[in-house]
């Protein structure tokens, strides 16, 4: 099991037994393989968790770790009350500088940011601008590919690092004002161009039913894209489900924004306990999980969608040419066929 998990986590985890104090985690989806029951043996700490994901906060939970679910938001957390804080840098710059930012303001003074990382995620760059934020020159242990680094905060001047306004949902300018997101979503300041290409095609998805399809679930909807340009198509219901949350953030924001039609955002780890099933299902899964490839995530959505589709119903996915989801979804679903395809991206329609 343990070799499931990120080398950097489980460098933080070796960690914990020596520590003693507040600790607080603050864990993405980088921490999804851990194993929340072997915590119950530290005892000489204190450990608390927050996690922008929901399967990660649900499995620590499950163990009896205390664990909060939302987007990184500590505001509402007693500054300068933790002894430690265990970070492993996140794939996007604009979270991992809000972390950092968050960690100066609830370390206690000379209190320690114990960060983790690899070479290629940015890591040393991250360490140096963590030191001049505590004020302290920090340096990294290294273990393979992987650091580990100490930073004590020091009472001096905060000159913050650039967050990009992490916590603000703002129409963004890519997305030509139309649409609000923030930092902490994947693509959150573009229009991810397999969403777009699967849009382009939805006329004729939709036009290939028998009869009109009434509601449909954005599977994994990011901040919305898909369901919202959806809207056209007359759906009676529309809901949005996603794990991040941040998304889940953005897409409430852009539901209010564009959909007159019944909705919904319900917060679960590829559908995991919707009960509702859906005449249509849009995807673009994920197939990275944190800065790792992980290709058990396209087989949970595709199991997911066979749940949650109806007996009559389709689901459209659209993924990389080089992805054979196809030939994967043939354990799950009668029918798997290629609907349209690009030099970049291909759209395989699924029927039971």
């Amino acid at each position: 099991m343990t070799s499931l998990i990120d080398h950097s986590v489980l460098l933080l985890i070796h960690r914990l037994p020596t520590l003693t104090g507040k600790v607080l985690i603050v864990a993405d989806e980088n921490w999804a393989r851990v194993d929340w029951s072997t915590f119950k043996a530290i005892k000489h700490c204190s450990i608390n968790v927050i996690s922008n994901r929901f399967d990660v906060a649900e499995s620590a939970r499950a163990e009896g770790v205390n664990c909060q679910f939302n987007d990184f938001d500590l505001t509402e957390t007693e500054s300068h009350s933790f002894d430690y804080v265990l970070y492993r840098v996140s794939k996007e710059r604009s979270t991992t500088h809000h972390v950092i930012n968050a960690a100066c303001r609830v370390l206690k003074l000379h209190g320690k940011l114990l960060i983790t990382g690899a070479k290629n995620n940015g890591f040393k760059s991250y360490l140096k601008r963590a030191g001049n934020l505590f004020g302290e020159a920090a340096y990294a242990k290294k273990n393979g590919e992987h650091y580990l680094a100490s930073v004590t905060l020091h009472d001096a001047d905060r000159n913050w690092l650039n967050d990009k306004s992490y916590q603000r949902v703002r129409p963004t300018e890519a997305l030509d004002g139309q649409y609000h997101s923030k930092p902490g979503i994947f693509g959150w300041d573009q229009i991810d161009q397999g969403s777009a290409f699967l849009v382009t095609h939805l006329e004729e998805f939709l036009g290939a039913y028998e009869q009109s399809p009434h509601s449909l679930l954005d599977l994994g909807c990011g901040y919305g894209f898909l369901a919202c340009e959806a809207r056209q198509f007359n759906f009676q219901h529309i809901t949005g489900t996603d794990n991040n949350a941040a998304a889940l953030i953005a897409c409430r924001a852009n539901f209010a924004r564009h959909l007159r039609t019944p909705n919904n955002v319900i917060v679960a780890d590829a559908g995991a306990g919707i009960e509702q099933r859906f005449d249509t299902i849009l995807c673009n899964p994920p197939f990275h999980r944190g800065f790792k490839a992980d290709p058990q995530l396209g087989t949970k959505f595709l199991s997911a969608t066979q749940r949650l589709l109806t007996p009559s119903g389709r689901a459209l996915f659209v993924v990389n040419q080089f992805i054979s989801l196809e030939r994967e979804a043939n354990h799950y679903f009668n029918t798997a066929e290629v609907l349209a395809s690009n030099r970049s991206y291909k759209l395989i329609v699924l029927r039971q």
